[in-house]
């Protein structure tokens, strides 16, 4: 194997390479699915991400008709390999480790026996922060045991994207003391009706020094529809099918903001990658493309950092703006009004 050493700040193996970034894990809810057959992890043995993968459902019609996360069954290909979790408000939740071979969970959700419906009302912040505060599974409520744990506290990260530099550092403070809000990088392209703002966040535990990456879902309907509905499969990261409209989606991010936050990423300890909707699709897209380490792939080499030693960093008061080509400035930070 290849041994790491320091050299500086940067991690190099032994062989003078620097040493790859990776995701240690991953927290989505409500995520649309990403790539056919389903995104494993190749860093692990079983193929397996760790974290979780959240969706809320409610059985309703005494258990004939199931109402889901619209977000979660809005296409159909098949989720990342990765430990799935059907929050429901009441009763029993549903729970399915990942492991080895099929994982049938990676179809989750779906309408293949009927009376399966998507509600977007089931969508947001104020069913999954509840849910995932209180999940019963065989008679015991596991919100204090992991992987929910975590996933209870990254969940305000997932919403706070859509949110103020100003209003999501009190919210972070008080959910998850000792986290700063290092980095908030925003893409910003076209006008009218086609502007769009494209966030991601990066918060660090100023003790572990571990981080989550933030991908935001869509934010403007007009212009990201297109994104969700260009679902057809094309290659990236050396992975066949993937979601043509969300691969390209990542691929713009991470060209435009990753020079502002490839340095600090380089700077944390572990790496989480979080987001709720198209970010959790960007999420599972981006951490399939980390741990792959096919780090000749111009896919890889686009969103790629470095390991570097683990430093603390100052928080942010303000974030930082890129503007594609021709994209209209229409307020000083962003997020901007919907309509002027």
């Amino acid at each position: 194997g290849r041994s790491a050493v320091l050299t500086g700040t940067v991690q190099k193996t032994s062989q003078g390479m620097p040493s790859l970034g990776y995701v240690e894990a991953m927290y989505t809810y409500g995520a649309p699915a990403t790539a056919k057959p389903a995104l494993t992890n190749l860093m692990s043995e079983d193929g397996c991400f760790k974290g979780l993968r959240s969706y809320n459902e409610d059985v309703i019609s005494g258990g004939v008709t199931k109402e889901v996360d619209a977000g979660a069954i809005s296409n159909f290909y098949p989720h990342s390999k990765i430990a799935t979790a059907v929050l429901h408000q009441d009763g029993e939740s549903i729970y399915v480790p990942c492991k080895a071979g099929d994982d049938p969970a990676t179809l989750w959700p779906n309408d293949n026996d009927g009376g399966v419906f998507a509600d977007w009302t089931l969508h947001w912040e104020d069913d999954y922060t509840p849910r995932l505060l209180n999940v019963q599974v065989e008679q015991h409520n596991v919100s204090a045991l992991e992987p929910f744990h975590q996933a209870y506290l990254f969940v305000l990260l997932a919403y706070k994207t859509y949110d103020s530099t100003a209003h999501a550092l009190p919210a972070i403070h008080a959910r998850l003391p000792g986290w700063k809000l290092v980095a908030t990088e925003t893409r910003i392209q076209g006008s009218g009706g086609l502007y769009d703002e494209d966030p991601v966040l990066l918060v660090q535990d100023s003790k572990s020094l571990d981080c989550a990456l933030v991908f935001t879902g869509t934010n403007n309907i007009d212009n990201e529809l297109g994104t969700s509905m260009t679902t057809y499969g094309a290659g990236y990261c050396g992975f066949a099918q993937v979601h043509d409209g969300y691969k390209n989606e990542l691929w713009d991010i991470t060209h435009d903001l990753w020079p502002g936050l490839r340095p600090k990423l380089s700077k944390c300890n572990k790496v989480y990658c979080v987001g709720h909707s198209l970010g959790g699709s960007l999420c599972e897209i981006f951490t399939a493309c980390a741990n792959s380490q096919r780090f000749t792939d111009p896919d890889y080499q686009n969103q790629m950092w470095s390991k570097g030693t683990p430093e603390a960093m100052p928080e942010i008061e303000t974030g930082g703006t890129v503007y594609v080509d021709g994209a209209e400035h229409r307020c000083e930070e962003p997020p901007c009004p919907k309509n002027r």
